[in-house]
């Protein structure tokens, strides 16, 4: 750029040196030696203009799933000047979109432009693929121009800001079976909707007796089997809609494994999955994460899944210390007898809060333990032996849970 300068302070004094030696020699031919360095001074000059930028960014979606690829369109037109422009189009670094996208296909997303004499219009595509579920913003589209001539002008830059966004959601397994303790006896509740209603004639299980259960309900077969003793009954469904709470643990632990595979990711997709099926089935449905962060209300219905689908898209892991039972989780698992689903990791970290809340619910809870192991060797190792191994290696974890989990 320094170079260029000096070439253009000596086209401006070149012809003034010459027009000096002309007229003390009087000589024509220093007077033509002058018209070439002034020609060359004003074809500089007119290639000093300030161009005219416009650059637009197209996609092709803006909700997606993870693993599905967004194409982007990138139009420039460039009217004027002559230099060099450096375009940078999202994702941009230390933003959010570098997290959850990556580049697949069509070249890549930064691109240098030659502007000569003529006008600019180009056209470039690319695709990404999504990676991690969430919200993200496009941002914006950067852009720096560097005129021809450097030393006399400062490089312009530009910043388009972008307002559309993408919207990937998590994959959604398809669950054509739910385990026993969730699982429902028919299709759709054959009652009215109720939070917690009369007994009705299906049986539940058999349990232990307590303060206020009917005596009708005494089981004198399983209480005369009973080693200890103790009065056993029947327990029977309640009518009205069944209720399923999912608690989606946030732990740091759930975080072990890349930014795209990990428990907490492979729990959410559980979740969601899980939620469809059983208001499919005519659930009210609520979820909880814990130690803190987003809840929903059970409730039943296609509404109550986008309610979901909406929380989760936003939650993280979190570094805690323990959990503490949340006293309205705590009065709405007595009011409406609910099944309860805890979705974590099991490990030395997790298994003494883990514990600790088992022990506050009031009710019987089941785990889904979502090993990081597998998740990351499963591309490295095939075939079940691995897995099993991996599951014996935790049977002790499982063995320090106290008698409500299952």
């Amino acid at each position: 750029m320094r170079e260029i300068s000096r070439i253009l302070l000596l086209l401006v004094l070149l012809p003034m040196v010459m027009a000096v030696i002309a007229v003390l020699t009087t000589s024509k031919l220093y007077i033509l030696s002058i018209l070439f360095p002034l020609i060359t001074l004003v074809i500089a000059l007119s290639l000093s203009d300030k161009p005219i930028i416009s650059i637009i960014l197209n996609t092709d979606k803006s909700v997606l799933y993870v693993d599905e690829e967004l194409n982007i369109e990138l139009n420039v037109k460039v009217h004027g000047g002559f230099g060099l422009l450096i375009i940078r189009a999202p994702p941009i670094p230390s933003t959010s979109m570098v997290e959850g996208f990556e580049l697949v296909r069509g070249g890549n997303n930064v691109h240098v432009i030659f502007k000569g004499f003529g006008d600019v219009n180009r056209r470039f595509t690319y695709t990404l693929r999504a990676v991690k579920r969430g919200n993200y913003s496009l941002g914006g589209i950067d852009y720096v121009y560097y005129n021809i001539l450097g030393g006399v002008h400062e490089p312009i830059k530009g910043f388009i800001k972008l307002e559309e966004g993408v919207q990937v959601i998590p994959r959604i397994k398809i669950v054509r079976r739910v385990l026993g303790i969730v699982k429902p006896r028919q299709g759709l509740p054959r009652y009215s909707p109720s939070r917690l209603g009369p007994y009705s004639t299906e049986f539940r299980s058999v349990r232990n007796y307590v303060p206020g259960d009917p005596y009708k309900f005494i089981n004198w077969k399983a209480t005369a089997r009973d080693p200890n003793r103790r009065i056993m009954v029947n327990e029977y469904e309640r009518e009205g809609l069944r209720t399923t709470i999912i608690l989606l643990d946030l732990g740091w632990w759930m975080r072990y494994g890349t930014v795209e595979d990990n428990p907490l990711e492979y729990g959410i997709s559980l979740t969601l999955s899980l939620s469809r099926v059983l208001l499919r089935y005519g659930y009210n449905v609520g979820l909880w994460t814990i130690p803190m962060g987003p809840r929903v209300i059970p409730s039943s219905g296609t509404t109550q899944y986008y309610r979901l689908l909406r929380e989760l898209m936003v939650v993280k892991a979190l570094p805690i210390k323990g959990y503490t039972m949340d006293p309205a989780l705590y009065r709405l698992i007595q009011e409406t007898d609910p099944a309860l689903i805890i979705v974590t990791n099991m490990n030395t970290e997790s298994i003494g809060t883990i514990t600790t809340l088992l022990n506050k619910l009031p009710s019987r809870a089941l785990i889904i333990d979502i090993v990081p192991d597998t998740i990351l060797m499963r591309s490295l190792v095939k075939g079940l032996p691995c897995n099993q191994w991996v599951i014996r290696n935790r049977m002790k974890l499982y063995r320090a849970l106290p008698r409500n989990a299952g």
